[in-house]
């Protein structure tokens, strides 16, 4: 008897993973398209707009051409057979028109840095205004083709409009990276949003089975690589307050954002849970009022199905405005819905001078002007 109650207890636990997951995929839902107004796409980036950070003085770096080891061979088809590059962009969203330049970038010879396995996703840049001119710091995630990822140090160098490699950081504790965060000239935080990297069976068991797995690792010149947050599930975008003393990390399946307050030794200590009833991907910091735009995917379904044959399948794209309050989260304002037509998988988005930019994992980038009060 005990052995049949057992069993059955198995199996409704079983039964409502297996419900919850397909209620996440979201085949039940609908939206309707709306916008903040007048929109385009931006003609020079064609296969992504992954990840972005915007300075306070509007200059944007954009990463583009993203592909990870953990996508399917349809993917990596299509990666291939439009020779997509990975690449770095800059714009500045205080012109009128912004204009977008892809950054070159320098290597020096003694390097394992290799710009034709440069995958780039998550960004984030240290500003370096000391020397009058803007060497800022920039922190690439990196996940070339059939090796680990890693993470990318490059110096901007405005005078001459490129990126000089500094640095390649390798670990075990970066497992499948998605986001970077800088914290300083020589400091970042990375999520990893599996820990599982060799197996596809164990990283789809890991993924769809919900295991609070991921984490968000530290790493500091004295201190090495150490783990600072365990215990999430699908852990995306990360990105810190002006002031340094909050960091927001994203979760896509779990559908939530988690604030921690930043302690002197970088450690996190949770302060907030915020569910956001959709699927975050990146975020990015209004450099002026501090608020998180988010790029997500309201449809969970259309996006895995994006993600397997995108010249096939569209995704819906979903951008919130998130406002910020001495650090926590007051209230979410979804800021723009489109079903996939003008972009497609939204990944990330920024609001500068009523300008709306929105970035995708592997379509177009766009502009819309932003007409509606934030």
């Amino acid at each position: 008897m005990y052995g049949r109650i057992a069993s059955f207890s198995i199996l409704l636990f079983a039964l409502q993973h297996v419900i919850r997951l397909i209620y996440s995929l979201g085949y039940h839902l609908h939206y309707y398209q709306h916008y903040p107004g007048p929109c385009y796409q931006v003609e020079s980036i064609e296969f992504g707009s992954g990840n972005f950070f915007t300075l306070p003085d509007g200059t944007t770096f954009i990463t583009s051409g993203l592909s990870m080891n953990i996508l399917s061979r349809s993917y990596q088809s299509h990666y291939s057979r439009n020779n997509i590059s990975g690449a770095i962009y800059c714009m500045n969203l205080r012109t009128q028109v912004p204009v977008v330049s892809r950054l070159a970038i320098k290597v020096s010879e003694d390097t394992s840095f290799r710009q034709d396995k440069f995958r780039p996703h998550g960004i984030s840049v240290w500003p370096n205004y000391d020397t009058g001119i803007r060497h800022h710091v920039v922190y690439v995630v990196n996940h070339p083709p059939k090796e680990a990822d890693r993470i990318e140090k490059f110096v901007y160098d405005p005078e001459e409009n490129l990126l000089r490699h500094v640095k390649t950081f390798t670990s075990s504790k970066l497992r499948v990276v998605y986001d970077v965060l800088a914290i300083g000239e020589d400091s970042f935080y990375a999520t990893n949003f599996l820990y599982e990297q060799q197996s596809w069976f164990t990283m789809l068991l890991e993924l769809f089975s919900l295991m609070p797995w991921s984490n968000v690792v530290l790493y500091s010149e004295s201190g090495g690589y150490r783990t600072v947050v365990t215990g999430l599930t699908s852990a995306t975008g990360i990105v810190m307050s002006h002031c340094g003393m909050f960091v927001y990390v994203l979760m896509c399946l779990s559908s939530e954002i988690r604030v921690y307050k930043r302690q002197e030794d970088d450690s996190l200590i949770l302060q907030q849970y915020y569910p956001l009833h959709t699927h975050p991907d990146g975020a990015v910091l209004d450099p002026v009022t501090g608020d998180l735009f988010v790029g997500a995917h309201p449809i969970l379904h259309q996006f895995l199905r994006h993600l397997d044959k995108p010249w096939q399948h569209k995704a819906s794209s979903q951008v919130l405005h998130i406002r910020v309050t001495n650090g926590n989260i007051t209230s979410v304002t979804e800021l723009l819905f489109d079903e996939g037509d003008l972009i497609s998988g939204s990944s990330a988005a920024v609001v500068f001078e009523k300008k709306l930019l929105v970035g995708s994992f592997i379509d177009k980038l766009v502009i819309c002007d932003v007409n509606v009060p934030i």
